[in-house]
């Protein structure tokens, strides 16, 4: 009987249990750091995810992935897959603005569903009292009348923080779906990295055609691979949001910290699935690692039509540029299996 592929990573993951629990660990408390600058301010994790996070991640990726083959992972290694992340082969590994994008439409969607249903338990709580501060509120942002800040802040805390509560209520509840989708859309394109690491250098022009061919015709099982392994990780980090949520909500009780509190949340419990993680994330793309090399086959084919249409080559210019091609490609299998 063929085993599933939460056994194969399973029994992946015993195989050198240390390893992978050493670098599921540091990477979690790394990603819990750098999420904790949003206490400092929000928008630092603008410039930390992209810059620190997301390198890190891959870093963690490449060391698990040559740790299966017992290769030492020194900190200099690590430092250097750190900046290998800035490649241009490794580029799209993550479709980290992508992600965010797609994670920022599930925010905005919950945040209209929430400000609805807030609205109207604030209106039933506060009557008239909200409903004037709120249309004050909305007039002056529709029409563009410019605050004070003293302004804003008297309007937000008056009645007891009461517009203050609402907005970071809903601000709060949006973070959970957006927090989730773009664990999963980060996570779910990283497939590609254990790829793109057996592609020689110099050979982006066919990496992005190569992955696009590959999700293209193999997204959906993926997609189930993906969940069938890692939805505890999901769990997880939902799972945190509550806790740290309701950490802030019934014991700090910084109302306005609130929206930081979930987000740090859905990192900080990260760090005890991520040495099972990686080990799935191994398992599923050795299921399809071939495909992935079909695709590169195909992008292959794919632009030698299109500069044999474009360009008018003779017959040996035609078979020294797909021999070359070809080439890159047999050099790309050699390396994979070394």
């Amino acid at each position: 009987m063929k085993d599933s592929l939460r056994s194969i990573s399973f029994n992946k993951f015993k195989a050198n249990p240390t390893s992978y629990i050493a670098v599921g660990i540091m990477c979690g408390l790394f990603l819990l750091l750098v999420t904790i600058l949003a206490f400092i301010g929000p928008s630092l994790l603008i410039i930390a995810v992209p810059l620190l996070a997301l390198p890190f991640l891959f870093a963690s990726h490449v060391a698990c992935y040559y740790l299966q083959i017992n290769q030492q992972i020194s900190l200099s290694a690590y430092a250097r897959y750190f900046m290998g992340f800035f490649r241009s082969q490794f580029r799209g590994s993550f479709r980290g603005l992508i992600s965010f994008l797609k994670s920022l439409g599930f925010y905005f969607a919950t945040v209209i569903v929430a400000g609805i249903i807030f609205y109207l338990i604030f209106k039933a709580q506060y009557g008239e009292t909200f409903v004037n501060s709120f249309n004050t509120l909305a007039f002056q942002y529709v029409n563009n009348v410019e605050f004070t800040y003293e302004e804003l802040t008297a309007l937000l805390e008056d009645n007891n923080n009461m517009l203050l509560t609402f907005i970071v209520y809903i601000s709060a509840v949006g973070i959970p779906l957006s927090m989730l989708a773009f664990i999963y859309y980060i996570s779910f394109s990283s497939l590609s990295i254990y790829y793109r690491t057996n592609v020689a250098f110099g050979a982006a022009s066919l990496l992005k055609m190569s992955v696009s061919n590959t999700y293209a015709r193999h997204r959906n099982e993926m997609r189930k691979d993906w969940f069938s392994l890692n939805w505890p990780m999901l769990v997880l980090s939902f799972v945190g949001m509550l806790a740290f949520g309701a950490l802030d909500f019934f014991l700090i009780k910084r109302i306005d910290l609130l929206p930081t509190f979930v987000l740090v949340g859905g990192v900080a419990l990260l760090m005890f699935y991520l040495p099972f993680y990686f080990a799935n994330m191994e398992t599923i793309y050795k299921k399809y690692e071939m495909n992935f090399k079909e695709g590169n086959q195909e992008a292959i084919e794919t632009i030698l039509r299109r500069i044999q249409n474009s360009i008018d080559l003779s017959e040996e210019e035609k078979k020294n540029l797909e021999a070359s091609l070809r080439g890159q490609d047999h050099q790309d299998d050699e390396d994979g299996d070394k």
